[in-house]
């Protein structure tokens, strides 16, 4: 700890850049130059011992040549790790990376990492999170011999942003040895400071002034190839084939010193995996990863928070989901007074007619000692069968937010104000959206405090992504590291936190609810880690979405504990295992139990294997919502959940209950087709619910750039109502024990494919894939007189076996890209 003081007290480290006209990139540092560059050394542990200095030496020298930045990395140590893996994955093999912060903001930083088997990863740090989305075109070799080994690695200045005008960047080199689990950084980070941002911490390099931008060229022509047999939509059981050629591209050009214009001309994504397959019965939607390469790369700019994790300005999983993208354009800079900005526009449609239309854009500004102030701004437009009736729509959305660091940066108060306007059809709805949070994000103890508001006709989902309007939430809790990080016992860290959050409805001041929840996290001395989190939540209150629209109805509070577990982080073979069990007020349960294992079987093989199982019991839940009549024949319900207004006489369905049962409802205002009074309302149950996932992959390496990846994943779930009521009131459920219909459902899918990817040369790569899709669902409808046999009967490893049963959805792609590049 006191090496860690003294460096804390001192001054940055500082390494200087020594001038060479050319290093020849093979993993020995012979070159003249490489004597004349001062090293960088004195690397400090973060990993497993805070501040003390690392196990095994480390000297990390710089080259300035009137190409790139060189870096020569000699790493002792003799228990050298070398598995491959893929591009952009580091593995189980030893790592060494450099972070060049070029822009010289403190906030940002480009990182480049190269393993013992001399498997390259690179990406960008903002604040204290990285994302290896980003992609250069650079340099590498490793050499491994009996007493450690040694990167070189060369990086274009092509590659770097920077304005040609400073003396000094910033600099950070760090270490990661899997076989002790140690990671260590030439500029020291500490886990109190390190929350605050990473880039910050980092060192200097000197030497660099003088150097000028090199704008960067790329473009990237592709061609692609494929088959695919699929069931055929009019002769169900047979198939029908296709075939299928494209071409496209993708461009980079570098307008100025750190601006540059992206734009792709009918792109392709047939290589990106699957999404996983859930089961979502709540009200919000599933969230799925951004991976498609131009969207991920370089659109950092774009990230607005809407609230604080509730939503974001801009999700591009939106563009392209409805239609296939024609082409889709984006330009993103910064100015060296700290301005950032981006724009981005996309068209989408089906046979090149463009029919919907995407824009999004973003500047924010950072000031000393890491504040900023942003603003954002999309739109959309949709033309979608016109002819067919459907609407035209428009929206707008803007937001604001900022960021203000004081106390020596360790307190931050942030947040985020927009605004949306929407027309569909003629209708107009506006709406607005504010979240306010204090946070420490400096120490062992991390309080935080945070309000949000958001209007009823908030509308941000067109291009964004949100999840809950009309709302007025407190939030407050905190994260305790205890011991400062040191070891405590047996443990070698103990964490814990609390946090709670009460909601309520912004238009009338209705209580949603308060939840609470605690966990802690311990690591052992062995590298394990336990993880236990007890949470409570719908304490009180009203639930104003389950209903989806007609109206809230009473919380029934639950209660939840999970217990996870995970292997030493430094073996071969890894899992981890986690169990969760949770109670609902009246009587429904949940239990729930997931597993993963993680096998580097050789230097070129790994494999994992991941299982999940879960089942719910008498949980209170929304059915549907449906159309009762009473008439001077009796009482009824439609024969299918829909308004009252669309059934006759022959489409309901006699409802065996009190005529007491409709005391205290409206009657609806539908034009009606039938004689009588008409109801429209909530219809819940009694649910049970099991759900199976078993997913597998494998990876076989043959090179730094030649892989095979093998995906596979069975998902099975079902369930089923029972003791039917009708909701009468928010807290009024009247029991309808005879409710004709049956509410069932089941759904079964395979999905799997194989992915071998080739690059050629760097920036070109080979795709060939194989994909599979099966699927066997069955939402009920169905009156239970003369009804089949429930899906639900049928177990859930039965289900996973009749999958295969499924007509096969099968594609093959041949993709091949070359970079052409200046």
């Amino acid at each position: 700890m006191l090496a860690l003081l003294l460096a804390l007290l001192l001054p940055p480290p500082t390494v200087t850049a020594a001038r060479a006209e050319s290093v020849v990139i093979d993993g020995v540092l012979d070159e003249a130059g490489w004597a004349d560059a001062s090293p960088a050394t004195g690397f400090v542990q973060y990993e497993p011992t805070e501040g003390v200095p690392a196990a095994n030496a480390t000297s990390v020298r710089v080259l300035r040549t009137p190409n790139g930045i060189v870096i020569g990395a000699r790493m002792e140590g003799t228990r050298i790790r070398t598995p491959l893996s893929r591009r952009d994955d580091g593995g189980e093999a030893d790592q060494f990376i450099v972070a060049i912060d070029s822009y010289d903001d403190g906030r940002t930083a480009y990182f480049f990492g190269l393993t013992a088997a001399g498997v390259q990863f690179d990406g960008l740090i903002e604040g204290n999170d990285d994302d290896d989305s980003w992609d250069a075109v650079w340099a590498s070799s490793v050499r491994v011999d009996a007493t450690g080994w040694t990167a070189e690695m060369s990086i274009p200045y092509s590659q770097l942003r920077f304005s040609g005008t400073s003396q000094s960047w910033g600099i950070n080199f760090q270490r990661v040895s899997p076989a002790t689990g140690e990671e260590s950084y030439w500029a020291p980070i500490t886990r109190a400071e390190s929350s605050g941002g990473l880039v910050r911490l980092f060192g200097r390099l000197d030497g660099i002034a003088g150097l000028t931008p090199r704008p960067v060229l790329q473009v990237v022509p592709y061609t692609l190839t494929g088959g695919s047999r699929r069931e055929s939509a009019t002769a169900p059981g047979t198939a029908t084939t296709g075939f299928e050629g494209n071409l496209g591209a993708d461009l980079k050009v570098g307008l100025g010193s750190a601006v540059i214009l992206d734009a792709t001309v009918n792109p392709d994504f047939g290589q990106v995996e699957a999404d996983p397959a859930q089961l979502n019965l709540g009200t919000f939607e599933t969230i799925f990863e951004e991976r498609r390469p131009f969207f991920t790369e370089g659109t950092q700019i774009f990230d607005l928070r809407v609230g604080n994790g509730d939503g974001a300005l801009l999700y591009t999983r939106r563009i392209g989901g409805a239609s296939p993208i024609i082409a889709a354009t984006k330009l993103t800079g910064r100015t060296p007074g700290g301005l950032s900005f981006g724009a981005l526009a996309a068209a989408t449609g089906d046979d090149f007619d463009p029919s919907r239309t995407y824009a999004s854009a973003r500047v924010k500004q950072e000031f000393a000692g890491q504040s900023y102030v942003g603003a954002g701004l999309t739109g959309f437009a949709a033309q979608d069968n016109l002819a067919a009736g459907a609407p035209s729509i428009r929206s707008l959305a803007a937001a604001g937010d900022w960021g203000y660091r004081f106390a020596d940066d360790s307190w931050i108060f942030e947040g985020s104000a927009a605004s949306t306007a929407r027309s569909e059809g003629g209708d107009d709805a506006y709406g607005s959206a504010l979240y306010i949070g204090l946070d420490r994000i400096q120490g062992y103890f991390l309080p935080g405090f945070g309000l949000r508001l958001y209007t009823r006709d908030f509308r941000l989902n067109d291009v964004g992504r949100f999840r809950q309007t009309d709302i007025a939430q407190l939030r407050g809790g905190g994260r305790q590291l205890w011991n400062q990080g040191e070891p405590v016992g047996p443990f070698r860290r103990v964490s814990s936190g609390g946090f709670l959050n009460q909601t309520w409805t912004l238009s009338d001041g209705a209580s949603q609810g308060l939840s609470v929840s605690a966990s802690s996290g311990v690591e052992l001395q062995g590298f394990q880690e336990i993880d236990l989190n007890v949470n409570a939540s719908s304490l009180g209150g009203v639930d104003v979405r389950e209903t989806r629209g007609l109206g809230p109805v009473r919380n029934l509070a639950e209660v939840g504990v999970d217990l996870s577990f995970e292997s030493d982080s430094r073996r071969r073979v890894q899992f981890a295992v986690g169990v969760g069990a949770g109670v609902q007020e009246g009587g429904g349960r949940d239990v729930g139990f997931e597993t993963e294992v993680d096998w580097t079987a050789s230097d070129r093989v790994s494999f994992s294997l991941g299982a999940g199982l879960s089942a719910a019991n008498d949980q209170r839940a929304w059915a549907a919502n449906e159309s009762f009549f009473a008439t001077d024949a009796g009482l009824f319900v439609g024969a299918f959940a829909d308004r009252p207004g669309a059934f006759t006489a022959d489409d309901l369905v006699p409802l065996d209950a009190e005529p007491g049962l409709f005391d205290g409802l409206v009657a609806t205002s539908d034009e009606l087709l039938v004689d009588g009074a008409a109801f429209y309302a909530p219809l819940f149950g009694s649910r049970d619910t099991r759900e199976v996932d078993l997913t597998a992959r494998t990876q076989l390496i043959f090179g730094p750039g030649l892989s095979l990846q093998l995906y596979g994943q069975v998902f099975a779930a079902r369930g089923q109502y029972r003791d039917f009521s009708l909701m009468a009131g928010e807290d009024d459920l009247r029991p309808l024990s005879a409710f004709p219909k049956r509410r069932d459902f089941s759904l079964a899918s395979f999905t799997g494919n194989a992915v071998f990817r080739w690059e050629y040369r760097p920036g070109s790569t080979l795709f060939v894939v194989w994909s599979q899709g099966r699927e066997d669902s069955l939402f009920e409808e169905t009156l239970r007189q003369g009804a089949d046999a429930s899906p639900y009967d049928t177990g859930s490893f039965r289900q996973l076996g009749d999958t295969f049963d499924a007509f096969p959805d099968d594609v093959v792609l041949v993709k091949l890209t070359y970079l052409i590049m200046r």
